[in-house]
């Protein structure tokens, strides 16, 4: 009796299966690459915006506490903000002899984010600048010790155009969030 052999194949794939795989992953990757983008620079927006609220809230806290003035300093020229506790030597705020206790880079950030207005243009019926910070106060948001502070508004834009908006009043340091959606303001 004779016995039959069986070649066992070994196992593998086509070079034709392995090109048409990463063919798949490609354009998967190619689609996903702009919706991926995007996401990140509208959330390094929304974040940013937030990190401005917390300062505007230990602004007001400091002030309270210390009896003394402290105030949220926009720099457009090296895109930051900074959290200043007082004025230094010349008496004017946002400058480089002010006492800053936290400081952060928008444009460090990521995002390409930057101080501007972005597709929307400004929030009508409000003030407007060349650089995003209509604060008269040396682009500054101060925050006095009776809970009044300046009003102004300041401007946030990312690489998609994607804007928002965060705009104190004068009393009770209060402010408002706004988002632009379709080439509208809205208050978040």
């Amino acid at each position: 009796m004779m016995q039959k052999c069986s070649r066992s194949k070994a196992g593998g794939f086509t070079l034709v299966e392995l090109v048409i795989v990463i063919a798949v992953v490609a354009c998967l990757g190619a689609v996903a690459t702009p919706v991926v983008a995007t996401y990140y620079d509208n959330s390094v927006l929304k974040i940013t915006m937030c990190d401005i609220c917390q300062a505007v809230k230990e602004a007001k806290a400091l002030a309270l506490l210390s009896d003394q003035p402290c105030a949220i300093a926009f720099n457009t020229v090296n895109s930051s903000v900074s959290l200043v506790s007082g004025r230094g030597v010349d008496g004017r705020w946002n400058t480089s002899d002010d006492r800053v206790l936290r400081s952060f880079s928008v444009s460090g950030k990521g995002g390409g984010l930057r101080f501007g207005y972005g597709t929307c243009g400004p929030v009508p019926g409000l003030a407007v600048s060349d650089d995003g910070v209509t604060f008269q106060v040396n682009n500054s948001m101060v925050c006095n010790n009776d809970m009044t502070s300046n009003a102004g508004t300041v401007y946030m834009v990312n690489n998609q155009g994607n804007s928002m908006a965060l705009t104190a009043n004068s009393s009770a340091v209060g402010y408002v969030l706004r988002r632009c959606t379709n080439g509208v303001w809205e208050l978040l």
